[in-house]
């Protein structure tokens, strides 16, 4: 027994190292791959300074570089604008090349701008610098000008539709508060417009301000005060003649007639006096006017 645990006991000597086998593999040392001659391209210096902050190898890293460029910035660099800083924000030349790139004119009257029909464009004139100053494109310039020119013609519609309305009804009402009379009111209204020398724009004028109706009873009330209601032409006398407002129309055609041979009406018609002269002309123009009817004063007011 004690010769097993003697037997056990016993150190085992150490093994030496063994030599390293020969397994017949060859190691290869790795090759250097030669880089890239940019002198051979004779690059621009600045260029160059590119290539070597960069550390460009070859003409495929540049391409893969300004991929990656692009599809970080998702447009091509003529694509890019650069935004001033915030101390030359301030600054509108600072953004004059921005404007320019985004679409604006290089100078104001290059702009093209719509302008409504019957417009002489010179709203359209004053603008242009407006526009230009404010960085407006010329696609932003179509667009505020087409809107605008669409609300003025829709406001002036809207005012047309509203002034025609108003004219109509006060003309009615003028005929209801006249009733039989009217026809005759409306002479003395002729009366009054023509002493005065009145035009059809002064007509229309009188009328946009005051309406119709007042225009016309303003008119009457001249011609009352003046007596043209009742007014007989120079050399038409006597108590057979009736006035020019309660003639017909062969009654006048008569007196014209009459008057071209009368040698008193006519030389109150030539002569000095230019009150008499205007009295004589203006009651000659109300018998032609009797006799062959056509759009009177008062028509043109109450239409």
């Amino acid at each position: 027994m004690s010769d097993v645990i003697a037997a056990s006991t016993e150190t085992t000597a150490p093994v030496a190292d063994s030599a390293p086998v020969n397994t017949g593999t060859v190691t290869e040392t790795p090759q250097t791959t030669p880089s890239f001659d940019w002198k051979s391209l004779n690059l621009a210096p600045d260029l160059q300074t590119v290539v070597d902050r960069h550390q460009f190898k070859d003409p495929a890293m540049v391409v893969k570089s300004y991929g990656e460029f692009e599809k970080l910035h998702g447009v091509p660099v003529e694509q890019i604008i650069k935004l001033p800083n915030a101390k030359d924000a301030s600054n509108p030349k600072a953004w004059d090349a921005i404007y320019n790139k985004l679409g604006r004119p290089e100078t104001a009257d290059k702009y093209q701008i719509p302008v409504p029909k019957g417009d002489d464009g010179t709203f359209a004139t004053q603008i242009k610098p407006w526009l230009h100053e404010a960085g407006v494109t010329q696609a932003g310039a179509t667009k505020l000008a087409e809107k605008w020119n669409g609300f003025i013609e829709a406001r002036q519609n809207a005012v047309k539709a509203e002034m025609e309305a108003r004219n109509t009804t006060q003309v009615k009402e003028l005929q209801l508060s006249w009733g039989q009379e009217y026809e005759k009111n409306a002479q003395v209204v002729d009366k009054a417009a023509d002493s005065f020398g009145m035009s059809q724009d002064q007509l229309n004028a009188l009328k946009q301000v005051m309406g119709p109706k007042g225009a016309m009873e303003f008119l009457y009330n001249i011609g009352k005060k003046m007596g043209t209601e009742d007014t007989v032409v120079p050399g038409m006398g006597g108590p057979s003649v009736p006035s020019i407002g309660s003639m017909t129309a062969d009654q006048a055609k008569q007196e014209i007639a009459r008057l071209k041979g009368d040698r008193d009406f006519a030389r109150i018609l030539m002569g000095s006096d230019p009150r008499a002269k205007m009295e004589a002309r203006r009651d000659l123009d109300h018998l032609h006017k009797i006799a062959y009817p056509g759009m009177s004063k008062a028509d043109a007011i109450a239409r």
